[in-house]
């Protein structure tokens, strides 16, 4: 079937039939521009990058094939810097900063301390700004729909201009409605997939490992769980001959909750805790684990692996995130192997990093629009 236009990540309906239109141009413009970045200048074997397509302009063909690359929710950064899963719990617990698989969370507590939910979101920034652009009072209805009734106007548009580190927004403890870690974007998913698409070649040598590619491409952080994956998996793709891209909606999901060695109080499945609250089953955006008051107990009173749950870093240990890739013209797009890595001088990658910055800070991306 050939795509018409993009939809909001999650095939979620906040938006009216205008402001969907532009949402699916601002993701088609981002496909294209990861597709044609320039080599030359900023970057060094860099790009442009060739069998990166954007399915609304240059449709995939009858043979695609749609991959899901999957990784754990738990920030490796932080795992590797702790000593024992008490410290990395709690520090992965402490701030959304440190929250940087695509996936961040906040836990509410009870008047003893124990935990009655842990909320879980992997929603982009950049929709969520556009949202409260173009919907101001259904970005607002949605705070108060999925974090706290008591939310007000003012609470998300100080000056009235929206602020995603609202205070309903920023903490692990008073709500999270979508990513607001500095590296959990939209626009570095599209990045990193289409930098991937590069073969590269070092020494002679084709490049495939995980670790190897990150390093010689520069698309992402080497020591986090998801970059690494993502990009080698797209790579693998790539090395098939075939074009790549983002399935439709472009996004970053929550694939599943693992409950596996759980047990509750009163011996009923642990998964039935578990909701997804934003988006579809197979594209979920929001999920929420919260026991139900009447049964008597609380999160806290369920056990993994004999432990009781004190943080919801615990939870996220046993969840994984995902995009989905798509493959098409498999063996009919020959590939050429860059001979070397990527080389950039320190000033100019600032350049870039600068000018991402500003095109997706606050509603600017969108503001033109209108």
């Amino acid at each position: 079937m050939t795509l018409t236009d993009f939809d909001p990540p999650g095939f979620v309906d906040d938006l009216d039939s205008n402001a969907s239109v532009l949402w699916s141009n601002w993701v088609s413009e981002q496909l294209s521009a990861a597709r044609d970045r320039d080599g030359d200048g900023l970057f060094s074997h860099y790009g442009p990058r060739p069998q990166f397509f954007n399915a609304l302009t240059h449709p995939p063909d009858a043979d695609a094939t749609e991959a899901d690359i999957t990784w754990t929710a738990f920030p490796r950064q932080v795992t590797v810097q702790s000593v024992g899963n008490r410290q990395r719990w709690q520090t992965a617990d402490s701030s959304r900063d440190l929250q940087d698989e695509y996936c961040e969370w906040s836990v509410t507590r009870d008047a003893t301390g124990k935990i009655r939910r842990v909320t879980f979101t992997s929603e982009g920034p950049e929709y969520w700004q556009f949202l409260a652009t173009v919907h101001p009072e259904r970005a607002l209805a949605l705070y108060q729909q999925h974090v706290d009734p008591a939310v007000q106007a003012d609470d998300l548009f100080p000056a009235g201009r929206y602020e995603p580190r609202n205070p309903f927004n920023r903490t692990t403890t008073q709500g999270a409605m979508h990513l607001i870690q500095p590296a959990n974007t939209l626009g570095a998913e599209i990045e990193l997939a289409a930098a991937a698409t590069l073969l590269r070649r070092k020494d002679g040598k084709l490049l495939t490992t995980e670790q190897e590619l990150i390093r010689c491409a520069r698309y992402g952080v080497a020591t986090r769980h998801s970059d690494p994956h993502i990009g080698a998996q797209v790579n693998a793709l790539a090395r098939l001959n075939a074009d790549i891209t983002l399935a439709n909606p472009v996004g970053l999901y929550i694939a599943d909750l693992s409950t596996a060695g759980w047990e509750t109080p009163d011996g009923c499945d642990p998964k039935r805790f578990w909701r997804i609250t934003r988006g579809t089953p197979e594209k979920a955006v929001r999920a929420v684990y919260e026991v139900p008051v009447d049964l008597g107990y609380t999160v806290s009173d369920v056990r993994i692996g004999g432990q009781p749950i004190e943080y919801g870093a615990q939870i996220a240990d046993f969840i994984t995130i995902k995009l989905t890739g798509v493959a098409t013209r498999i063996g009919q797009r020959p590939a050429h192997p860059i001979d070397g890595c990527v080389m950039r001088l320190e000033a100019q990658a600032s350049t870039l990093v600068a000018s991402v910055t500003a095109a997706l800070d606050g509603p600017r991306p969108f503001a033109h629009r209108w």
